[in-house]
């Protein structure tokens, strides 16, 4: 009789375990849940909006005069003057050339030779505006040339937005042009389109 029972109680409990694993469950998968609402910035990086030169060519010309005496009897020269002058005056273009003369005089046996040396430099002022982007440390003004060389002309800090720089005119041949890139604390960079070619 007592396992009569046991057997039962065995069997009953079973069912309902079976019966109660077959129900669903009470949460069910469809039910809304609310979250935080979450927003991300689009980081971007703006190079200056505008980029403006101010170029010109100086040449400068040197004329060194120079006064020999020959003695007639040993051969042996002797300099009895000397002088050098530069003047400086604007140019339109690139102006390179070195000349020389003699003649005869002041004295009998005295020669002069005068060398006439020209050479131009193109002075270039670079300035732009200043990014709006965040995090700007910076600026890095390049020069492009027409054989596909660059060369750094300066890095500015963020609150300096000129630069100038002077170089041999004979640089005009290569049709530089330049462009300036935004530099920012986090690595990223936006550069402006290249500039006119740089001119006399």
């Amino acid at each position: 009789m007592i396992a009569v029972r046991r057997i039962a109680t065995v069997t009953g409990l079973t069912v309902g375990v079976i019966v109660a694993a077959s129900l669903p469950a009470s949460a069910a998968f469809s039910d809304v849940v609310s979250l935080a609402t979450t927003t991300v910035d689009t980081l971007t990086v703006a190079a200056p909006a505008t980029v403006t030169l101010n170029d010109s060519c100086t040449t400068a010309t040197t004329v060194v005069t120079q006064t020999i005496s020959t003695n007639p009897g040993t051969g042996q020269q002797t300099q009895t003057a000397y002088s050098s002058t530069t003047s400086y005056a604007t140019s339109a273009s690139n102006v390179n050339s070195n000349t020389t003369s003699t003649v005869d005089g002041p004295g009998p046996l005295e020669k002069t030779t005068t060398t006439t040396t020209k050479s131009t430099t193109l002075t270039v002022t670079a300035s732009w505006t200043a990014s709006a982007s965040r995090g700007v440390n910076g600026y890095l003004v390049n020069a492009y040339l027409s054989d596909g060389t660059v060369y750094p002309m300066a890095q500015t800090g963020v609150s300096t937005l000129s630069t100038s720089a002077s170089v041999d005119a004979g640089y005009l041949a290569y049709q530089p042009r330049l462009t300036v890139t935004t530099l920012t604390n986090y690595g990223w960079t936006a550069t402006t389109a290249k500039t006119a070619v740089v001119t006399c």
